[in-house]
């Protein structure tokens, strides 16, 4: 039963981690032209547009989609009342903080391009994206996860396509998050016409007390997301305050690669999620050897990732900034240091996962409460004395203090997992990886990370890094991928 519930699993965050990094490469083709388009000013405006916006998108969703994915996988009846309530939730919270966002660039001392820019990356990253959440949480309670990443791939491309065709009509900050918005339209769109697709037509139904109940419900969840996007994204507004737009114009790039490469952690707690909520209905063995699985192979994807980065740090600012590289000479250390914080956000995006299906959400808040404070503060202090490289280094001291706590709660539930052996055969691997892709990267970047894959998967087979189940439900998983495909 596990390795069939671990095949579904698999197949799932496989469909989305593809998805993923297609729309990653879209993205950051967007990202690229972007970039070269607007130079380092309008980079630094971008960022900051683009940053401020989303540190009020928790408010406007309340972390509803999770309470969807819960409670519908366990529930499947509720669908069509938590869906529609939650859609009237978010609609009206998205409107409002809309309005409050482009209110607060009135009083600031910001010149009318940088609050044209906010306003529209408000409209994207707020009222669009809340207004999707409710359609999403409900496909991947049902694990359609395949029309979320279909989603994902038709997203990321209507993007592109928008933002290369404004541009070329006219370059500004405002006009990228303009292109943005548009394709976010769209995308919410297809996501919902494919909902109905895959689902059948869910009659709407409102209650107003199930709304407010709702509201209620997700306080933790808000709460937590409030922290996380304190010490996740509050860190380039204070760069832009304390060293203004130039600074911001260089990290800019460094965190344009790595957030998409981070939220690939959300992918595999997000297939995860749903089969976590419907055994923790029961306590047997299962349920401690997936939550154990889950955790092991998360970091799997980590290591590799943040050594490949900070060794093709230059390679990878040059193809996206082109002829300007002369401008954005910082990027490649920000994207360095930051490169590593991603198997400390790995780790922390799975467990937290686990933790949210044990109901144990309070214990997330404290967690990310105690990071916010460690990001306000170390941004504060720092970013004056080190400029541009304080806030990568203030972000991995954030994330080591989450990675502590939800260390030590976990271990209280699952006992000893041998992560430190597991780290060591990891970080083996990935200097023989490492050694392979920077070696053939400085001539063909794509050869570089090919090599570096095969390397990896080669060396931790030989250290014997995973146990005999994960390497059974690993196999599984491919062998029902490559079924799929064939099919």
């Amino acid at each position: 039963m596990l390795l069939q519930e671990s095949s579904r699993i698999g197949l799932n965050a496989s469909a989305l981690l593809v998805s993923r990094f297609l729309g990653l490469a879209l993205s950051l083709v967007q990202s690229g032209l972007i970039f070269r388009s607007l130079g380092v000013d309008g980079t630094g405006q971008f960022g900051f547009a683009l940053g401020y916006a989303s540190l009020f998108t928790v408010f406007a969703t309340l972390g509803i989609h999770r309470l969807l994915m819960r409670d519908i996988s366990r529930n499947p009846d509720l669908a069509g009342r938590y869906l529609w309530t939650a859609e009237l939730v978010v609609g009206v919270l998205s409107i409002l903080v809309f309005i409050v966002v482009v209110a607060s660039t009135l009083q600031m001392d910001q010149a009318p391009q940088v609050r044209w820019a906010v306003a529209m990356a408000a409209l994207s990253v707020i009222v669009l994206w809340a207004l999707q959440q409710p359609f999403e949480g409900l496909l991947l309670a049902k694990e359609r996860m395949v029309s979320v990443a279909l989603v994902n791939i038709l997203g990321a491309a209507l993007r592109l396509l928008c933002v290369y065709m404004t541009l070329h009509l006219a370059a500004s900050s405002a006009i990228a998050h303009g292109a943005i918005a548009l394709g976010n339209v769209l995308t919410l769109l297809v996501c919902v016409g494919l909902t109905f697709a895959m689902v059948g037509w869910l009659r709407p139904q409102i209650h107003l007390a199930l709304a407010w109940a709702q509201v209620r419900e997700c306080s933790p969840f808000m709460l937590a997301m409030v922290f996380s996007l304190i010490y996740f994204k509050l860190d380039i507004s204070l760069l832009m305050l304390l060293k203004g737009e130039v600074a911001v114009g260089m990290y800019t790039p460094a965190q344009r690669v790595t957030e998409p490469i981070m939220m690939l952690a959300g992918l595999w707690g997000t297939s995860v999620f749903p089969a976590l909520c419907r055994f923790s209905l029961d306590t047997s063995e299962r349920y401690a050897k997936l939550k154990k699985a889950s955790i092991r192979l998360a970091l799997l994807i980590a290591f590799p990732v943040a050594f490949g980065l900070g060794l093709l740090a230059e390679p990878i600012i040059n193809l996206l900034v082109g002829a300007r590289a002369g401008e954005f000479s910082q990027s490649v250390r920000a994207l360095q240091v930051l490169a590593f914080v991603i198997p400390l956000f790995y780790f922390n995006g799975i467990v937290q996962e686990i933790l949210y299906a044990s109901h144990r959400d309070w214990s997330i808040v404290g967690s990310y409460g105690l990071a916010a404070i460690v990001s306000v503060l170390g941004n504060l202090l720092f970013i004056p004395l080190f400029g541009v490289f304080a806030v990568p280094a203030v972000a991995f001291m954030a994330n080591l203090c989450i990675c502590v706590m939800f260390g030590y709660l976990i271990r209280i539930e699952l006992g000893s997992m041998n992560l430190i052996g597991f780290a060591l055969r990891s970080v083996a691997s990935c200097s023989v990886m490492g050694l392979g892709a920077y070696t053939v990267g400085r001539h063909s970047l794509p050869a570089g990370v090919a090599l570096g894959m095969i390397l990896y998967a080669v060396m931790q087979w030989i250290l014997n890094t995973l146990e005999p189940d994960e390497r059974r439900m690993l196999v599984r998983a491919a062998q029902n991928l490559w079924a799929q495909v064939r099919s």
